[in-house]
């Protein structure tokens, strides 16, 4: 079986993010391997844009992820105390762009990410990060079905 050392495990804060992480600790087990856990949040412009003066528009991203992360920080510490808060991680950008450079610079030797099972179409119309994290990393990928 092969033994990972530095494992990057990709969450959005969901519900399902508690699966993803489980399955992730589970793969790990007892190794000693570094889990490193990362939240990428993409801008709210596209969402937002019509209800918020673009002034404001930062000031609102700055609240929206500080609640965000002090809320996944806050469970992180609860749930999984083996995870220490400094390899938390809150990234902005692109989902799938940011997991594989946040993996490069770390020297991940494995990704952890869930997927919601599209199909081929859904995936195509849609987009994945799980698709865009698959293609083009240098170390293993693990998706979990959520």
């Amino acid at each position: 079986m092969i033994s990972y050392r530095n494992v990057v495990v990709a969450i959005d804060g969901s519900e399902e993010s508690g699966h993803i992480l489980n399955r992730a600790l589970e793969l790990v087990g007892g190794s000693g391997a570094s889990v490193s856990v990362v939240v990428v949040y993409e801008a709210m412009i596209g969402q937002y844009a019509r209800d918020v003066d673009l002034t404001d528009l930062e000031r609102v991203q700055q609240e929206y992820q500080a609640r965000i992360s002090q809320e996944t920080r806050r469970k992180m510490a609860e749930k999984y105390p083996s995870i220490p808060a400094d390899n938390i991680h809150f990234l902005q950008g692109r989902p799938a762009r940011e997991i594989k450079r946040f993996a490069i610079e770390t020297q991940a030797d494995l990704v952890v990410i869930g997927s919601h099972g599209q199909n081929a179409v859904s995936a195509a119309v849609l987009g994945s990060t799980a698709i865009g994290v698959l293609h083009g990393i240098h170390c293993d990928v693990y998706t979990v079905r959520v």
